[in-house]
């Protein structure tokens, strides 16, 4: 593959599609991420929140006052990060 071929590939991909307004519309009934803004496209990739009872286990009992915390699987990684 020659760089003119790999240009018009990039280019290919990355070209926006035109719809019209019914097939629009029948892709937004299918996908709720089409007219998403960028705050829920966010939400959508860091996923669902795991809800932790802390009040089932001692250490983080005494850590978060027995409250239920929201724990996101992507940043489980980042300690502390509970409460934000």
């Amino acid at each position: 593959m020659n760089i003119f071929d790999h240009y018009r590939q990039r280019y290919e991909a990355a070209k926006d599609e035109e719809f019209t307004l019914q097939e629009f519309l029948t892709i937004c009934r299918q996908d709720r991420s089409a007219y998403a803004n960028a705050a829920e496209r966010l939400l959508m990739a860091i996923g669902e929140p795991v809800m932790v009872d802390t009040a089932l286990e001692p250490r983080l009992s005494r850590l978060f006052s027995n409250r239920v915390v929201a724990r996101y699987p992507a940043f489980e990684e980042f300690y502390g990060m509970e409460d934000a």
